[in-house]
């Protein structure tokens, strides 16, 4: 369809169509196809529509077409300045769009709020309740309510949000509902706010994911997944590899055992500045792999991912497709693992109805890992072209008497050793000792504080400018955390961040050199070294409830509402 659906066609303004054409595009996507009339002619739609369907530009080309006043809620920072910047190249205007966000200057926003009251407002759930509720924001000026990902802010607890904005929207404004999945909760919110909307199916079949992808399950204990991990990043060597996990809380624990080979995490509960150093390095290829909740991983489209492997069974089908979709991109070849225990073997016949068919798969044992390592090894030899300089060398070591056959083991018996310390050294193993000494900075901040380890790691690298891969083993206690870094930069870090605060409270930084850190991969539930027990890293969940009994200037009032800040 979108082959054959001119943006000409749908009668968009002059300007528009210039800048498309200046941006290289001709013709529409099937979402834009389908979604950009019904919206330009003011009515609701429903659509549903997974990223990198070109979405984004089908709601913002008619907010731009019709020039009335819009507001696009996101359900996460990431989301909410990547569309900013599409408003922004799409129209070919600067300041044309304000974000909305949490974790940015409120003050500032207050500033562009002022600055541009014409401009279309971009917005995370909580930020802009935030806004409403001091005033700052009055939606029964704007005509056009966008709910982009829909799916995700209701997973995310923001149904009770979404109904409040919707609320203080103008009585006759229009709403265009993005979604990624159609689950009944959705289904559910749509049919409450919106009114008789053209319902949109933008790839007009049920998605699959890419052919090009093997799938596997392996049913294993919550215990030994993350060794399970470990072993299939040694036996496929993945180019950059995503690991799913469903909480914070487990992010930071894989995360945290994996850092040594040079993981790191990502999830809601992070800075936005570290999130970002984070999406950065993976882009770029400084890091390459990523432990991360679905809501904070969308956004990140890399086609080197060649590995994807779930620590748990997705809540919906749907989710499952989407977090396999992120491998096998661009013609590329690509491996998914899912990890289920016993349980919920009875659910993989449900997800092999939309997926198809998963391979069943055992935790590598070493024997494994070798037998794949030699296999791809061959797998090399088949595509290397023989350069003359090894034709030469060869044919010298055969006119010195030697056979063909111990000449091909005696070079493959090299390789293999090559191989091998290739791979120890191009590991990030920060915490082995011949990397030079170690000692601990212990900051006065621990669990109880609702502080996570990805926060930790994120203050740290910003803070001491540190190279990649100097942080080490971090072990949380309930008031206290100690990280293992080089002893040559604790010291000035013990300066630097002597007046650095998370929330009110001071960071405390202090050098230990007595600490005794666990060895990698355990977390005992509990030690005594200056504080009281280590829980994990964390609150479970990650979350915090923030203020109730808030109240709309309709009298409408949102008691209770969680505070969650995207």
């Amino acid at each position: 369809m979108s082959e054959s659906i001119t943006f000409e066609s749908l009668n968009l303004e002059a300007h528009l169509l210039d800048r498309l054409d200046a941006l290289g595009y001709e013709f529409a996507t099937p979402v834009q196809a389908m979604a950009i009339p019904p919206a330009v002619e003011g009515k609701d739609v429903l659509a549903t529509a997974r990223t990198g369907t070109g979405k984004t530009a089908a709601f913002v080309l008619p907010i731009l077409q019709t020039h009335k006043a819009g507001v696009i809620i996101c359900p996460t920072r990431e989301l909410a300045l990547q569309v900013v910047n599409e408003i922004e190249r799409l129209s070919g205007l600067d300041n044309i769009a304000t974000a909305l966000i949490g974790g940015a200057s409120m003050k500032k926003q207050i500033q562009q709020l002022n600055e541009w009251p014409e401009a279309i407002l971009v917005a995370t759930p909580g930020r802009i309740c935030d806004h409403m509720e001091r005033g700052n924001v009055d939606l029964d000026q704007y005509e056009v309510l966008v709910l982009d990902e829909a799916d995700e802010m209701l997973s995310m607890g923001f149904a009770e949000d979404l109904e409040y904005i919707v609320d203080q929207m103008n009585p006759e404004h229009q709403t265009l509902l993005f979604s990624a999945t159609m689950p009944k909760h959705v289904q559910k919110l749509s049919n409450k706010i919106l009114n008789e909307p053209e319902r949109i199916q933008a790839s007009g079949k049920e998605e699959r994911p890419p052919s090009l992808v093997q799938q596997f399950v392996m049913v294993c204990t919550l215990r030994e997944r993350v060794d399970a991990i470990e072993k299939l990043l040694l036996a496929w060597q993945p180019n950059a590899a995503i690991i799913f996990c469903k909480t914070r809380n487990r992010v930071e624990t894989v995360a945290d055992i994996l850092r040594p080979k040079g993981a790191e995490a990502l999830h809601g509960g992070m800075s936005q500045a570290e999130r970002t150093r984070v999406m950065n390095r993976f882009r770029e290829g400084r890091t390459n792999v990523l432990v991360a909740t679905d809501v904070a991983a969308r956004g990140i489209d890399v086609d080197r991912v060649d590995l994807v492997i779930q620590d748990d069974l997705p809540t919906d089908d749907d989710i499952y497709i989407h977090r396999v979709g992120r491998t096998g991109r661009a013609g590329r070849t690509g491996r998914s693992v899912l990890m289920v225990g016993n349980r919920a073997v009875r659910h993989i016949k449900r997800i092999e109805k939309k997926a198809g068919a998963l391979e069943r798969m055992d935790i590598p044992t070493q024997q494994d890992i070798d037998h794949i390592q030699r296999a791809q090894l061959v797998e090399e030899f088949t595509e290397v072209e023989p350069q003359q300089n090894a034709i030469d060398t060869f044919n010298e070591a055969v006119a010195s008497g030697l056979s063909a056959e111990k000449i091909a083991i005696a070079a493959l018996s090299k390789l293999l050793h090559s191989s091998q310390e290739k791979e120890k050294s191009s590991t990030p193993q920060v915490n082995k000792s011949d990397n030079g000494p170690k000692a601990a900075l212990v900051l006065g901040l621990g669990a109880m504080d609702g502080i996570d380890r990805g926060s930790i790691t994120g203050m740290v690298y910003r803070v001491g400018n540190l190279p990649d891969a100097s942080v080490g083993r971090i072990e949380m206690l309930d008031k206290i955390t100690a990280v293992e870094l080089p002893e040559e930069f604790i010291d000035q870090l013990v300066q630097d961040l002597e007046q650095e605060r998370v929330g009110r409270r001071y960071v405390r930084p202090r050098r230990s050199d007595d600490w005794t850190f666990q060895p990698e991969g355990r977390h005992p539930s509990q030690r005594r070294h200056g504080g009281g027990g280590r829980h994990g890293g964390g609150r479970q969940g990650g979350g915090r409830k923030g203020p109730g009994g808030r109240h709309n200037s309709r009298g409408n009032g949102r008691s209770g509402r969680q505070n969650r800040r995207r």
